[in-house]
């Protein structure tokens, strides 16, 4: 008994001596407050070929929502098949999505998100990538539509995983106030790392939501 104590112990001391160094992420699941109400949501299954705006499936507040790929380059975003089923509602089937083209590292993908009449927001998208698509995804967002900032956000990057892995990606402004009740409000999405300036590959958004609640 002691013999088998002793080796355990071994172990547990090998085991640790060897994960101490490593910067291991865990992210922790956001628990969307049970008063919110979808607000917006693209599911892009109608998206055909090239897009310069994109308004959404669903929306709450109209005639304010939409996703551009701001800046210069040869860049752009379209329709394709090839959706996914995380994060989408109504039972909607997995058809198509959004690719954002290199070369992305010239461009900007933009949220235009108003929050009048709502708080406590939370975003959520799927993800994923192509082989050469940006390995790197850097958040901030305005609440003046103009000046962008990472103030009081959890998550400020992303590395997407390559497909067909999927990620439920979670950006929860529901402690940020100043984006209660916001018509500017907007969230920006920068590509980085090398893959951003290839001539070929993309990011793959898919089933995007925003909901909070209510203001009484």
């Amino acid at each position: 008994m002691r013999k088998k104590l002793f080796y355990l112990a071994l172990v547990a001391v090998i085991f640790t001596a060897c994960t101490e160094d490593r910067s291991i992420e865990v992210e922790k699941p956001i628990v969307i407050d049970p008063a919110s109400e979808l607000i917006y949501y693209w599911n892009f299954n109608t998206l055909v070929g090239t897009a310069t705006s994109i308004t959404p499936d669903f929306e709450a507040i109209t005639g304010t929502a939409s996703i551009t790929y701001d800046g210069t380059g040869d860049g752009y975003m379209d329709g394709d098949i090839g959706g996914y089923t995380i994060n989408a509602r109504n039972n909607d089937p997995a058809e198509s999505l959004l690719k954002v083209r290199n070369p992305s590292n010239t461009r900007k993908l933009v949220f235009n998100l108003s929050t009048i009449g709502y708080k406590k927001v939370v975003l959520q998208f799927a993800l994923s990538r192509s082989n050469n698509g940006a390995t790197v995804q850097n958040y901030s967002y305005t609440i003046d539509g103009t000046n962008y900032i990472t103030t009081g956000l959890s998550k400020t990057s992303h590395n997407p995983t390559p497909d067909p892995l999927v990620d439920l990606i979670s950006i929860d402004f529901s402690s940020i106030e100043t984006v209660d009740d916001n018509p500017n409000f907007k969230l920006q999405i920068e590509f980085a790392g090398d893959a951003a300036a290839n001539l070929t590959g993309n990011n793959r958004f898919d089933n995007v939501t925003l909901e909070g609640i209510p203001l009484l």
